[in-house]
C-alpha cells in the first residue's frame, strides 16, 4: 500500500500533486488534511495532505495480477480537471467517466439552506445540467470526504477568470476586480496590464500591488490599483506681519493679592523705518495627473488687498512696508497705520485744554473735572481720573483710577483697566477689569472682571455681555445693585428704545385712523373743503408709511427676542459672597438676592436662573 505527504497552496492542488505522484485515481485514496496555515501578513495559505492508497485497492490488484498477468497495467487516472472550490475547501466538484461526484471537504456553520444555495450557485455556473437536487443534499448531511454522484457524466466547462476596472469619478483612482478561474485559464500579470492599457490608465499603476493580488490568490475584492495625483492648488497671498499687532495682555495679579495694572504691555512701538510687514505673493500652485495621463491645472492664488495706511511706507517692489514715523502701530479699517503718540507731562486741564489726537494720548499727572480727552488709539492716565470725559478708538489704561464725582463719563472701543471705578458711568465694546466698582453704571460688551485685594462691585448698574467675575458683590448693608448679563447691552439699550418706538407709533396710528374715518365720513355726507381734503391726503400717507415702519420694527423685535431665547452664554462668579439686595438678570430671567451665597456661579437653565458651585 503506498502513501505520500504533500503540500499546496490549497486543498486542490495538493490533491492533484499527489494523485499524479501515486498514479492514483482519486476514488483509489484516502485523503486526510494533516495542516491548514494562513499567513495574516501575506494572507498566504497552505495544506498539507496525507494521501493512502486504499487497502482493497491493493488487494484486488494483487488478485488480479495473480489471475490474469495481462491485467499488470493499471488503468490511467480519469480525472477530466481538477477539482475546484467554493468558500475555501467547503466542497468540491469531480469530473469522472462514471459521472459528476460532489464531496464536503470541512465542515461549515452555515445551514442547509445557505449551503445548497453556494453548491447550486457554483453549479449554475460551470453550466451542470441535470442535477440531482436530492443526491446534493444527501451529499450535504454525509461525513466529510464521503463523495455523491450529483449528476450524469458530462464534460466540465472550463471558465477563465476575468478582470474589472472602474475609475473614480475625478478620475484619480483606478480599482480593479479579478475573478478566479473555474477550470479555465487563470488572469496573469500581463492580463492585467493589458486590461488597464485597454482602459486607457496609464499613471500611477501599482505592478507590485497586481504581482501581490494574483501571488495571493485575491480574488472579487475591489483594490485600489492605481492613483493620480491631485494638483496643489495655489495660495493666497497674505501678510506676513513683524510685529505684534494684537496684543492680549491681562494685569499680572501679585503673591499679596494686590493687581499690577502698570505693566500691561498692551502698545505696540515702532521706530522709524522699521520693517513692519511684508507681502508675501500669490504662488501659481503645481499641476496634478489623472491616472489617464491628463494634466490636471490647479487654481491660482488670489493676490491680497493692500493694507498701506497712515505714516506706512512701501519699497520700490511694494512688497515691504515700513513705519515713517516713531510710534504705536495699529490695524484700522483693514489698514496698517502708525499712529504718533501724545504725551501729557502734567495733568489735562486749564493749561492744556480739552485734547483731541488722532494717535495714542499718555497723561502723567490727572484728568480734572470738566475737561475731554479723545484719541483715535489708547489713552493713558498715570494720575486720577476726576469728573472728566475719555472717548478712545482704542484702550484706556489708568493706573490708578476715577472718581467720577456722578459727572464723569468713559467710552473705549478696546478694553477698560482700572484700578478702581467710583461713581461714574462706563462703555467698553470689549472688557472691563478693576480693582473694584462702587456706585457705578458700567457696560462691556464681552466681560466685567473685578480682581485684586477688595475684588467688590456695590451699587449701581453692571453689564456685560458674556461673564461678570468678582470677589464680593453687594455689602451687608443690602445696597442695591443690578448685575446683567448674557444679552449685548448695546443691543438691548436698542431693543428697549425700539419698544418704545413702536409704542408711540402705536398711539399714532390709531389717531391717524380715527382721523381718516372721520374725514371719509364726512365725504360721504358732504363734499369736503379743500383744507379737509388735503388732510385726508397727507392722513392716508403718514398712516400708510407709519404701518410700514411698524411692521418692520415688529419683525426686528420679534428676531432679536428669538435670537435671545436661542442664546445660553451668561454668567455670573462671586468667588467669595453675593450678598441680599442683588438683582441678577441673564437673558430674559432675573432673580432677586434675599439670602447671603457664597462661592457660586449663577447662569441659566431652562429659562430659569439657577445657583451652581464656584467655577474659575
Amino acid at each position: 500500500m503506498k502513501d505520500i505527504i504533500v503540500e499546496g497552496k490549497n486543498y486542490e492542488a495538493a490533491l492533484s500533486k499527489g494523485l499524479e505522484e501515486l498514479k492514483l485515481k482519486l476514488e483509489e485514496v484516502e485523503v486526510e488534511i494533516l495542516e491548514e496555515k494562513t499567513s495574516l501578513i501575506l494572507k498566504k495559505k497552505s495544506i498539507r495532505l496525507k494521501i493512502s492508497e486504499k487497502q482493497e485497492n491493493v488487494e484486488k490488484f494483487l488478485l488480479n495480477s495473480e489471475l490474469n498477468n495481462e491485467n499488470e497495467e493499471i488503468q490511467p487516472q480519469a480525472m477530466e480537471a481538477l477539482s475546484l472550490y467554493l468558500d475555501e475547501d467547503f466542497f468540491r466538484i469531480d469530473y469522472l467517466p462514471e459521472g459528476v461526484y460532489m464531496t464536503v471537504t470541512r465542515a461549515t456553520e452555515k445551514n442547509l439552506q445557505e449551503k445548497t444555495k453556494e453548491v447550486l450557485d457554483y453549479l449554475e455556473k460551470k453550466s451542470v445540467i441535470e442535477l440531482n437536487i436530492e443526491a446534493i443534499h444527501e451529499c450535504l448531511g454525509k461525513n466529510i470526504g464521503e463523495p455523491t454522484k450529483i449528476a450524469p457524466y458530462q464534460e466540465e466547462h472550463l471558465l477563465d477568470g476575468s478582470i474589472v476596472i472602474s475609475i473614480s469619478k475625478d478620475r484619480l483612482q483606478a480599482y480593479v476586480v479579478i475573478t478566479k478561474a473555474l477550470g479555465g485559464k487563470d488572469i496573469t500579470f500581463e492580463d492585467a496590464k493589458e486590461a488597464l492599457r485597454e482602459k486607457g490608465v496609464l499613471y500611477g499603476i501599482d505592478e507590485k500591488k497586481i504581482n501581490t493580488i494574483l501571488y495571493n490568490s485575491i480574488f472579487d475584492e475591489e483594490i485600489l490599483i492605481a492613483e493620480g495625483k491631485e494638483p496643489q492648488h495655489g495660495e493666497n497671498g497674505r501678510i506676513l506681519y513683524h510685529v505684534a499687532i494684537h496684543k492680549q495682555s491681562k494685569p499680572q495679579v501679585l503673591e499679596d493679592g494686590t493687581v499690577n495694572f502698570k505693566q500691561l504691555d498692551l502698545i505696540t512701538n515702532v521706530k522709524k523705518g522699521q520693517l513692519l510687514a511684508e507681502v508675501i505673493p500669490p504662488t501659481d500652485g503645481i499641476c496634478g495627473m489623472d491616472v489617464f495621463g491628463n494634466e490636471i491645472t490647479p487654481q491660482k492664488g488670489k493676490p491680497t488687498k493692500t493694507i498701506l495706511g497712515k505714516n506706512v511706507v512701501e519699497s520700490e517692489d511694494g512688497l515691504k512696508l515700513y513705519s515713517k514715523v516713531e510710534g504705536q502701530v495699529l490695524i484700522k479699517d483693514g489698514k496698517l497705520h502708525v499712529s504718533e503718540v501724545y504725551e501729557v507731562s502734567g495733568d489735562v486741564g486749564h493749561a492744556t485744554g480739552n485734547i483731541k489726537f488722532n494717535g495714542k494720548v499718555v497723561v502723567k499727572g490727572n484728568v480734572k473735572s470738566g475737561f475731554t480727552v479723545e484719541a483715535d488709539g489708547d489713552i493713558q492716565v498715570n494720575g486720577v481720573v476726576e469728573g472728566a470725559t475719555l472717548i478712545a478708538k482704542g484702550d484706556i489704561i489708568l493706573n490708578r483710577g476715577i472718581q467720577g464725582n456722578n459727572q464723569s463719563y468713559l467710552e473705549c472701543e478696546g478694553s477698560l483697566v482700572a484700578k478702581y471705578i467710583e461713581n461714574t458711568k462706563i462703555k467698553s465694546l470689549e472688557n472691563i477689569e478693576s480693582d473694584c466698582i462702587l456706585h457705578s453704571d458700567v457696560i462691556a460688551k464681552k466681560s466685567i472682571t473685578v480682581v485684586g485685594k477688595r475684588g467688590l462691585i456695590v451699587g449701581g448698574q453692571v453689564r456685560a455681555g458674556e461673564e461678570i467675575r468678582a470677589k464680593v458683590i453687594g455689602s451687608h448693608m443690602g445696597t442695591n445693585t443690578k448685575i446683567e448679563v448674557g444679552i449685548d447691552p448695546e443691543e438691548k439699550s436698542n431693543y428697549e428704545k425700539m419698544k418704545l418706538e413702536v409704542s408711540e407709533i402705536e398711539k399714532n396710528l390709531s389717531n391717524l385712523k380715527k382721523t381718516i374715518e372721520l374725514l371719509n365720513k364726512m365725504g360721504k355726507n358732504s363734499s369736503l373743503e379743500e383744507s379737509k381734503k388735503e388732510l385726508l391726503v397727507k392722513s392716508v400717507k403718514t398712516y400708510d408709511y407709519l404701518k410700514e415702519n411698524y411692521k418692520e420694527l415688529k419683525d426686528k423685535l420679534k428676531r432679536f427676542e428669538l435670537r435671545a431665547q436661542d442664546l445660553s452664554r451668561g454668567k455670573v462668579h462671586a468667588s467669595i459672597k453675593i450678598y441680599p439686595g442683588v438683582k441678577v438678570s441673564i437673558l430674559n430671567a432675573a432673580r432677586h438676592i434675599y439670602d447671603e451665597l457664597s462661592m457660586c456661579t449663577l447662569c441659566v437653565k431652562e429659562g430659569e436662573i439657577i445657583i451652581g458651585p464656584y467655577e474659575k
